[in-house]
């Protein structure tokens, strides 16, 4: 009886003891809970806080890479209606022909690269290439056996423009009966109507870059608008929701925005939808290292978009100093920034496009190990 009493007696005082500590918590502590539970929130959509990519994703809406200013001013101006008739009559009846679709559409276990094309990036303020010529750029991406060419039609900014877009387009004509045949353009923008995607057709693209969170309840339209004008739409996305109303509205390719969210959170993304018939997914951007393509791949992404680091490996940093290939690693020289250094984009791309696995290989920004890329890129900015 006694042993019972002093069981009662423990069990009592325990009680006691943890409904005190609550009571503490709550009317002391509480404010400051609060704040840890802040501290371990996520920032900019999976981005590491502090980078200049999730400084500038800070100051966009929270879901595009574009300022609330600047799509306002995109929008002023533009027409409500129309453009998509005149799309159809352009086009003559012409069917969509879904080559973008079916050359970044790759078997399991392969990913396609597409390279992206710009002089500057308003989501890296230090990033900038001095390219005389973007026709040459995407010829070079051709050598390079890149599945795709992208380039920004935005020159304020990424400096390019719809020239360039035209130029890349006869440059890639140029290759019309060769194997491989011309990489399909994608023309790539912030295009809030119907005559944006009526323009990018005239000029040639193949593709046009729509944004889900952008055009929201416009988006079907202007999907139905680039049918009409013979060119296919990828449709740029940021979580499952924006994913689950483009492919409501018609999309078959889409576009994870690895820029905004990070080449992590872009894989959870992948392995948490898993398939959706008829539908390619691509990461559009954040690749900063040839494992994260391999990483992508296998997670079962079709398709990954490069563009800073294939910029650099074509044009350099400014003062940058390359040191060459072979055994003794001797030929290093000043890498100048207009003239394209096609080896090393080339070494750079067949490492992206590698069989390779992260679990038994390593890579990085400043070394190519894929085989046959045997070169180190030495930064010694001054």
């Amino acid at each position: 009886m006694a042993g019972t009493n002093w069981g009662l007696r423990n069990l009592l005082l325990v009680v006691c003891g943890v409904v005190f500590q609550a009571s503490l918590s709550t009317a002391f502590l509480g404010p400051f809970a609060g704040l840890h539970r802040a501290a371990k929130a996520p920032t900019t959509l999976g981005l590491r806080p502090g980078t200049r990519t999730a400084n500038w994703c800070m100051q966009a809406t929270a879901t595009t890479r574009w300022t609330s200013d600047v799509i306002a001013k995109r929008k002023e101006g533009v027409s409500s209606g129309g453009a998509e008739e005149d799309a159809d009559s352009k086009a003559g009846g012409k069917k969509k022909l879904q080559k973008f679709f079916k050359t970044i559409k790759k078997p399991k276990g392969t990913v396609a690269i597409v390279g992206e094309i710009k002089r500057k990036d308003p989501t890296d303020p230090e990033f900038a290439v001095n390219m005389p010529d973007a026709a040459e750029c995407s010829k070079a991406f051709h050598d390079c056996k890149i599945a795709a060419v992208a380039v920004w039609v935005d020159e304020e900014l990424y400096g390019c423009s719809m020239q360039d877009l035209k130029a890349i387009v006869t440059a890639q004509a140029s290759f019309k009966g060769e194997f491989p045949g011309p990489c399909p353009v994608l023309a790539c923008g912030l295009f809030v109507g119907q005559e944006h995607v009526v323009q990018v057709a005239e000029a040639g693209a193949a593709a046009v870059l729509l944004s889900a969170a952008v055009l929201d309840d416009e988006l079907e339209s202007m999907i139905e608008c680039g049918k009409g004008a013979g060119v296919e739409s990828v449709v740029l996305c940021s979580s499952e929701a924006e994913v689950d109303s483009a492919v409501a509205a018609g999309a078959t390719i889409v576009a994870l925005d690895g820029k905004l969210l990070g080449v992590n959170t872009t894989i959870e993304m992948i392995e948490s939808m898993g398939t959706k018939d008829g539908v390619v997914v691509m990461s559009f951007g954040g690749v900063t290292d040839i494992s994260d393509a391999w990483r992508l791949r296998d997670a079962g992404c079709n398709c990954a978009l490069v563009g800073s680091e294939l910029m650099y490996a074509a044009y350099g940093k400014e003062g940058e100093v390359r040191q060459g290939g072979g055994k003794d690693g001797t030929g290093a020289s000043l890498v100048r920034g207009d003239v394209l250094q096609l080896n090393d984009v080339k070494a750079y791309a067949r490492g992206l496009m590698a069989k390779a696995s992260i679990k038994y290989a390593s890579s990085s920004l400043n070394s190519f190990k894929e085989q046959g890329a045997g070169f180190k890129r030495h930064y010694t900015v001054d």
